[in-house]
């Protein structure tokens, strides 16, 4: 399994390498290797996974070989891992870069010991074929510049740390320098040379403001939604990375509480529009606020909504003019403590079936960050925290909204059905 259907087929075909090497594999083989998955003859089975949550449900391996799972999506690596539960031998294999501070690569790296798992780490210059010991002194490149006159090669140097290649090494220390001088910044070099996990400079939240927002559903939750309470849903749209939905509850005292929270990778609009209008029923939402960029998503959302009968207005929200004060809002919530997350989401499977998965939410969160030198967000690993702001339009802290229905009218509207508008004004001070 890896973060695209793509990468998982190049680790599925080293795998057919080795049957092609070695003739005893061969033997057991029903047949030949396949495109992407090999049986063997006495039943058992190698092949690649397709990055779904429904696929990885339907398998269960004795081993499981996770390559790039930085680059996959939090929620499918913890669906995924079940899937040896019901081995005698159980086998997880986690493999990456450091692409993310934060989510469930390092959480489990930082924790290796703890849950079983044994840490290998590599850089490039464990791979480096031969070079001489001088060579930082005395080397010359192909272009006739001599290593020791390159920008910044001492520091380079200190990264070697006395090693000088290996016989079985395949990178050039040529390739090396020469991806030193390309690098667009030192600490993308160190992060894909030298695996270090990224820096911590430049997040856009506190880690440890994410960290004090959750709360964990299976001991105390105190969150739960009341009948009545003002939702608000926010959307950033996104087919080709991922399209995110929160949906958010006002509480006591300014409190947000996340209720839900729904990533979708190249799914059809369609489908999540289908996901929302039911939304939208459950919670009686009457404000959706999306990404002014989907501009045919949101006429498409408002045309469903009121082909059911739904009372719920689309606000679009146009990032280019409003980002500014949107991130102050996102941070100023954070660090005052007036956000609520779960650790855990609710979901119902085709047969009706609950089950809880991790909410992915509070990684992104955390992993939200500036572009160097910048006021402005990296464009990555950023549709969480953009739903979350667009729906936090609705919640300006210094703006007072009533978040809770008295308890009269929640009866009242118990009773009679008849939708509570009166305790949704809003005051500005």
């Amino acid at each position: 399994m890896a973060g695209s259907a793509v990468q998982a087929t190049i680790v599925y075909n080293y795998f057919k390498d080795y049957c092609d090497i070695d003739q005893s594999i061969l033997a057991d083989i029903d047949g030949r290797p396949k495109a992407i998955m090999t049986t063997g003859v006495a039943g058992n089975y190698f092949s690649s996974v397709t990055a779904s949550s429904k696929q990885v449900r339907g398998k269960h391996p004795d081993t499981l070989i996770s390559d790039e799972t930085c680059e996959t999506s939090d929620e499918l690596v913890h669906s995924a891992l079940p899937m040896v539960d019901s081995s005698q031998k159980p086998l997880v294999v986690m493999a990456s870069t450091f692409h993310k501070i934060f989510g469930v690569f390092q959480e489990t790296w930082d924790n290796a010991e703890q849950r079983g798992y044994l840490r290998i780490q590599w850089d490039i210059f464990d791979v480096t074929k031969e070079f001489p010991n001088d060579y930082w002194e005395n080397g010359i490149l192909q272009d006739g510049t001599m290593v020791k006159n390159i920008a910044g090669i001492e520091t380079l140097k200190k990264h070697a740390n006395g090693r000088t290649g290996d016989p079985e090494g395949w990178v050039g220390i040529e390739n090396i320098i020469q991806a030193w001088r390309e690098k667009p910044t030192e600490d993308w070099f160190e992060v894909e040379y030298l695996g270090s996990r990224p820096s911590a400079a430049g997040l856009v939240l506190k880690p440890e403001d994410v960290d004090r927002s959750q709360f964990d559903i299976e001991i105390k939750n105190p969150y739960t939604y009341i009948n009545g309470a003002t939702v608000i849903i926010g959307i950033d749209w996104g087919f080709s990375s991922m399209t995110a939905v929160t949906e958010w509850m006002a509480h006591l005292n300014s409190v947000v509480v996340q209720l839900d929270c729904r990533t979708y990778h190249q799914i059809g609009s369609d489908d999540i529009i289908k996901n929302v209008v039911e939304q939208v029923k459950k919670r009686k939402v009457r404000f959706i606020y999306a990404d002014s960029a989907g501009k045919f998503e949101n006429f498409a959302l408002q045309g469903a909504l009121v082909k059911a009968g739904l009372a719920c207005k689309v606000f679009e929200v146009v990032f280019s003019k409003e980002k500014e004060g949107m991130l102050g809002n996102l941070r100023a919530h954070f660090e005052q403590g007036k956000v609520k997350i779960p650790n855990k989401v609710k979901r119902v499977d085709e047969k009706g079936n609950v089950f809880y998965i991790v909410n992915e939410s509070h990684w992104q969160y955390k992993r939200y960050r500036y572009k160097e030198n910048s006021d402005k967000p990296v464009k990555k690993d950023d549709h969480i925290p953009d739903s979350t702001m667009c729906a936090w339009q609705h919640f300006k802290l210094g703006k007072v909204v009533r978040p809770l229905p008295r308890r009269e009218l929640m009866n009242e509207y118990e009773n009679d059905g008849k939708p509570i508008t009166a305790d949704t004004i809003t005051k500005i001070f």
